[in-house]
């Protein structure tokens, strides 16, 4: 498939995009495969939702003081994503800009391990220091029920994922509630649907978000590269 440029600088701004949702509803599996299928349009931009691939205290943990420090983490790394992308835009207009994860996930997440109050307010303090670049959320959503069925279809993909208390359900069901409350609150926030729905139904969803927040055409760019493969078969003939 040939590549699809873009000029570096134009006129209109970037557009960033969170892919949004509890653990096990398919956020990366999403980011990854849609990824994957514009690799050679330029026009998109990735981020994934850290950089540290084992992190060094375990996710999900009901141990307060692990869980401030995951948690902390887990800020840190979100904030070294923000100065990338920042620096990013700084350096290029009218792309899509696509994360894996809402910075707000921090929050979310710090509420339901239920840390300590002098905790949550130092990481929350920290998380209203930055100006994060976030214009639209795309929220997967599913029934828990869904939600624990694929967490346990994962299986051990990764096996650091056992101490992370993924198959808790109440932890699930505590962390569905705040993701209602905290983007209750937030503009710009988009609904996805996933039950029953095939990861190429969601992206396709996800596209038709797209044209509507940015104007982009995927149907224009689809044309475009079918355009160009005939025009390349003509001339090997």
């Amino acid at each position: 498939m040939s590549k699809i440029i873009y000029r570096n600088k134009g006129s209109k701004d970037n557009i960033v995009i969170s892919i949004a949702g509890a653990h096990g509803i398919g956020k990366t599996t999403i980011f990854n495969l849609f990824k994957s299928r514009v690799q050679n349009n330029n026009k998109f931009k990735f981020f994934p939702e850290r950089y540290v691939k084992n992190p060094p205290f375990p996710f999900g943990s009901p141990n307060k003081q692990i869980g401030f420090r995951s948690e902390l983490h887990f800020l840190q790394q979100l904030i070294k994503r923000n100065q990338n992308i920042t620096n990013f835009d700084n350096n290029y207009n009218g792309r899509i800009i696509i994360l894996d994860r809402t910075p707000l996930c921090v929050l979310i997440y710090s509420k339901s391990l239920k840390l300590k109050e002098k905790d949550y307010i130092l990481i929350l303090d920290t998380f209203k220091s930055i100006q994060w670049k976030e214009d639209y959320i795309f929220y997967l959503y599913a029934n828990p029920s869904t939600i624990i069925k694929r967490i346990i279809q994962r299986g051990s993909l990764e096996k650091i994922r056992k101490d992370w208390n993924e198959e808790d359900k109440e932890y699930l069901l505590t962390i569905l509630s705040y993701y209602k409350q905290f983007l209750s609150t937030k503009e710009g926030v988009f609904m996805l649907d996933t039950d029953n729905k095939s990861p190429d139904q969601v992206i396709n969803e996800m596209k038709k978000l797209i044209t509507q927040v940015s104007g982009y055409s995927f149907e224009k760019e689809e044309k475009s590269i079918s355009t160009q493969q005939m025009n390349i078969m003509k001339f090997l003939k």
